[in-house]
């Protein structure tokens, strides 16, 4: 067993260590109900979802949430709620993929998430703005969830705050709110 741990160059603060764990943990929630919410649509035992949901990428639940919403009739909060996430998750998705698949590097802008696979980076400055683009996303997926209905809970409702403001460098990925 190795005695010291290895290092990573540039060094990352024990504070950045602990936001980049929050947001990738918030991350893997807000994926996980997007994953349920899809069971509660297709209205799938937690066997059947295993196989079928879980399985799937995120990009690829929201896409047949997105399709079957064309399908099925969804109130307007679901609507409302899925449009949302749809277009957060479209910048959301790239900064987490390229924090999470990422190396630290140092750069011309200071230090950075290099997703070599994607040949894209991201400052730690840039993933640290979304935080409440994170947020926002956990509050979208949970209003979506609560619209589909609950078993335990019929009629609970969990209504969509207001939409943060997007970071300027997701401006182009994140759709602007239709009025």
């Amino acid at each position: 067993m190795l005695s010291t741990p290895f290092r990573f160059e540039p060094e990352l603060t024990p504070e950045d260590f602990q936001k980049l764990g929050q947001l990738a943990m918030r991350w893997s929630h807000i994926e996980h109900m997007i994953g349920n919410c899809l069971k509660a649509l297709l209205d799938l035992s937690m066997e059947d979802a295993v196989v079928m949901v879980f399985s799937l990428s995120t990009e690829q639940r929201l896409q047949r949430l997105s399709q079957l919403a064309k399908t099925k009739t969804l109130n307007t909060e679901a609507e409302k709620a899925l449009s949302e996430l749809v277009d957060i998750m479209k910048g959301l998705q790239i900064v987490r993929n390229d924090t999470i698949h990422g190396i630290m590097a140092e750069g011309s802008s200071g230090q950075i998430l290099h997703n070599r696979s994607k040949q894209r980076q991201i400052t730690k400055e840039q993933v640290f703005s979304c935080e409440e683009l994170t947020n926002y996303a956990a509050h979208a997926v949970l209003s979506l969830r609560y619209a589909l209905g609950l078993k335990d809970s019929p009629g609970d409702r969990h209504p969509l705050p207001e939409r943060p403001e997007i970071p300027a460098f997701l401006q182009k990925s994140i759709p602007s709110r239709k009025k």
